[in-house]
């Protein structure tokens, strides 16, 4: 079988999965009482553990998740006193001055440690459950992007180390991981490169849980941000990933980054999205127990980003799509672990690899039926990219 026919098979049963689910969830909000009952007190609300939480991803799980009123959240982090770290102070003290606790916070969670895990998960309704195939200590991340062996012992220390703490905690009836979108061509389509390893690793734990009796709800979720590495240029200060000029670049007039062709269709996602459905496959675990879920924000090649940067310009500024070049990229690598990643990435899901869920921005009509879509326009004025004038410096 061909990659093309591989590919679309597996984006035709997904779409029809993903409207079968929510199809569900619209006939049981259909059927529940209007939404004048009673408010719950917010210490009989279901109380998420979300792991990693200083993490630009569950980061903004945390935040949707407390927007909702539905739950009580308990962030767990490694490292007090970061940058990061205080973004989550900040938001508690909001919380706190409206939903008194809403939100706790709870530092020095190691994801090594079954026995911090334990404690960490205790009277827990439901779990985040994300693992990094890097390591790190004090804040110093160890890239294993080049070594596949210890890699995948890192994410298995952590998976380990969470299995052991929900069997501690019976309490805990419904785990969430997050992952990279499913293998469709590996042992089916006829050529395809060598699925990255992480990738790979990442895919199996899912089902491992679930071997183990863990109720999982798996979301999967592009690999690629909007913006790239950047983490958002809102913040009063750059929050950067890494020192190489990859993980540097930004929007700015003449410039829309990217790895991929600027033809190659991407799906983009944006972390709020993942939030939000985070907190939807909670409230309905009838629909979402043991399922996988696929999500993205937005389908867009590089050529329609620049399209849509400069159609929502309000001052006449230009843009132009810039591919960090592949070959610069490879060359890089021998020199810097930082920029092995996003090269596989790109290798994989570009031509003749494993391609994404959702083939325009119409096949995502169905999520739109619950949650509208954090769209690359929404983006870019949140930003502020829509207010750059020409000749303005970044």
């Amino acid at each position: 079988m061909d990659r093309d026919t591989a590919v679309n098979m597996a984006q035709q049963a997904i779409k029809a999965k993903n409207r079968r689910l929510i199809d569900a969830v619209l006939k049981i909000r259909a059927g529940r009482e209007p939404a004048s009952a009673a408010p719950v007190p917010v210490s009989e609300l279901p109380l998420v553990a979300v792991t990693c939480a200083t993490g630009w991803e569950c980061y903004a799980i945390v935040d949707e998740l407390t927007k909702t009123r539905k739950f009580r959240v308990r962030a767990l982090y490694r490292t007090p006193g970061t940058q990061a770290a205080a973004r989550l102070e900040r938001l508690l003290k909001i919380t706190e001055q409206s939903h008194p606790g809403l939100l706790t916070l709870h530092p020095n969670v190691d994801m090594n440690s079954e026995a911090a895990l334990t404690s960490a998960f205790a009277g827990c309704d439901g779990v985040v459950l994300y693992v990094t195939a890097n390591t790190s200590k004090a804040g110093k991340i160890t890239n294993h992007g080049k070594d596949p062996v210890g890699g995948r012992a890192a994410v298995m220390r952590q998976v380990m180390a969470a299995l052991g703490a929900l069997r501690a905690n019976p309490t805990v009836g419904h785990v969430i991981t997050l992952v990279f979108p499913p293998d469709k061509v590996s042992g089916i389509a006829d050529y395809v490169p060598e699925i990255p390893w992480w990738i790979h690793q990442r895919l199996l734990i899912s089902n491992f849980l679930r071997g183990q009796g863990v109720n999982v709800t798996c979301i999967y979720r592009p690999s690629y941000y909007y913006a790239m590495h950047r983490v958002d240029y809102t913040t009063a200060e750059a929050h950067l990933r890494g020192d190489t000029s990859l993980s540097r670049t930004m929007i700015r007039e003449n410039n829309i980054p990217g790895i991929t062709e600027p033809d190659f269709l991407v799906n983009w996602v944006d972390v709020r999205d993942v939030g939000k459905w985070v907190g939807t496959c909670f409230e309905y675990p009838e629909v979402f127990s043991n399922q996988d879920f696929s999500i993205a924000s937005s389908a867009h090649t590089g050529h329609e980003l620049v399209a849509i940067a400069t159609r929502e310009n309000r001052h006449g500024t230009s843009f132009r799509y810039r591919q960090f070049p592949l070959p610069v990229m490879k060359l890089v690598s021998f020199f810097s672990e930082e920029v092995v990643y996003p090269l596989r990435y790109a290798q994989w899901y570009n031509h003749l690899g494993n391609a994404y869920d959702f083939a325009s921005n119409e096949d995502l009509a169905d999520l739109d039926r619950i949650h509208p879509r954090w769209t690359f326009e929404k983006k870019l004025e949140a930003w502020g990219i829509n207010d750059i004038r020409p000749g303005q410096k970044s």
